[in-house]
């Protein structure tokens, strides 16, 4: 005999396995639909600060005309980070 314990995310449609308790619910949301958007990211005690906004081919924070955003060398090695103190200008 097979029960089937996958329920389907309400939003994007994305089907996975769940306890048996959880099986008949409908209003269920999978990891990345319930996923928020970080402003402030902790690595190894680096408070870094993520760009919310557009990208370069290279994942550099860019503006609306296509200029780089706070241009230098990132001390975090992120390069989206937005931090003052994790830039090194050039």
């Amino acid at each position: 005999m097979v029960i089937d314990n996958r329920v389907e995310c309400r939003r994007c449609g994305f089907k996975w396995v769940v306890t048996n308790n959880l099986r008949d619910r409908k209003d269920l949301l999978c990891i990345n639909c319930r996923a928020r958007k970080q402003r402030i990211i902790m690595y190894k005690g680096l408070r870094c600060e993520p760009h919310d906004g557009l990208v370069d081919a290279d994942l550099n924070p860019i503006d609306e005309q296509g200029q780089l955003l706070k241009p230098g060398e990132r001390i975090c090695n992120h390069r989206d980070c937005m931090n003052n103190a994790h830039i090194v200008r050039p």
